[in-house]
C-alpha cells in the first residue's frame, strides 16, 4: 500500500499465504518499504504467477521453485552446522529421569519441538524439550503432554515496529514460523522494551531465537526475537 507524504508504507500479507515472505520483513522499517514495489503480492498462487510470466514472454515460467536457506547451497542444514560450528559430543538426557539415553554431535543441531535426528535407537518417538548450548545437553521427552513441550506465553525481545510507533495493548494475530498457523492473541506492550504474547490455548513451545511476527489482519505491525 502506498504511504502519504512523509509516512512509512503498509506491508500487508501476500494473498498466496503459502508463499508470503512478510514473516522474514518484520524489521525492516515502514520508510524502507516507501521505493519498494512487491509486484505479485496479489496473485493468488505460484500457478498464476508462471502463467503471468509466460504470457509477457519472461522466459522464466518453468524455472523450479527455490527451497531451502539460498546461502547454505545443496547441502543439508545439519552438514552446513557443523562445517561452520565446532563438533561438541554431548548427552542426549530425559527430561523427567535424568536418565542419560544417547549422545549427540552438539546441542546447537537441535531445537525445541524436533523429533527427526535424535538417534536413540528403538523405543517411543522422543521430543526436544530443550537445549542447554552451555553444557551442550539434549533434554528430550516421550510425553507429548510434557508441559515443558506446550506455554501460553511468549516474551519478546529486539521489538520492531513498522510503523516505529508501538501498537496499542489488544488482541491480533500473531505468526511464529514461515506459514505457520495464524493464531489470535492478546499482545501486551510495557516499558521494558519487551512484548508478552498471551495465547489463549497452549501451543507448542516456540525455540528461543525464533521471531513472532504480530499483525493486525492482513497488515503486518512487527515483530520480535523469542527470550529464552
Amino acid at each position: 500500500m502506498l504511504p502519504s507524504a512523509g509516512e512509512p508504507a503498509v506491508l500487508l500479507r501476500s494473498a498466496d499465504e503459502h508463499k508470503d515472505q512478510t514473516y522474514f520483513l518484520w524489521r525492516v522499517p515502514g520508510t524502507m518499504f516507501n521505493r519498494v514495489l512487491f509486484p505479485v503480492g496479489d496473485y493468488a498462487s505460484k500457478a498464476d504467477v508462471r502463467a503471468a510470466c509466460a504470457r509477457r514472454g519472461l522466459g522464466v515460467e518453468a524455472k523450479p521453485d527455490s527451497d531451502g536457506i539460498c546461502f547454505v547451497g545443496p547441502v543439508g542444514m545439519r552438514t552446513f552446522l557443523l562445517d561452520a560450528l565446532e563438533r561438541r559430543a554431548g548427552d542426549v538426557v530425559e527430561w523427567e529421569t535424568g536418565h542419560v539415553l544417547g549422545r549427540h554431535d552438539g546441542a546447537f543441531l537441535f531445537t525445541v519441538g524436533q523429533r527427526k535426528g535424535l538417534d536413540l535407537g528403538g523405543g517411543p518417538a522422543r521430543y526436544v524439550v530443550d537445549t542447554d548450548t552451555e553444557r551442550n545437553v539434549v533434554y528430550v521427552t516421550a510425553d507429548r503432554a510434557c508441559p515443558a513441550l506446550w506455554t501460553r506465553e511468549l516474551v519478546l525481545e529486539d521489538v520492531r515496529w513498522i510503523a516505529g510507533e508501538t501498537p496499542v495493548p489488544g488482541s491480533y494475530l500473531v505468526r511464529t514460523r514461515h506459514t505457520g498457523e495464524l493464531r489470535e492473541a492478546r499482545v501486551e506492550t510495557g516499558g521494558d522494551g519487551l512484548v508478552r504474547v498471551c495465547l489463549p490455548e497452549p501451543v507448542r513451545r516456540v525455540a528461543p531465537g525464533q521471531s513472532a511476527v504480530i499483525y493486525d489482519g492482513l497488515r503486518v505491525l512487527g515483530g520480535g526475537v523469542v527470550r529464552k
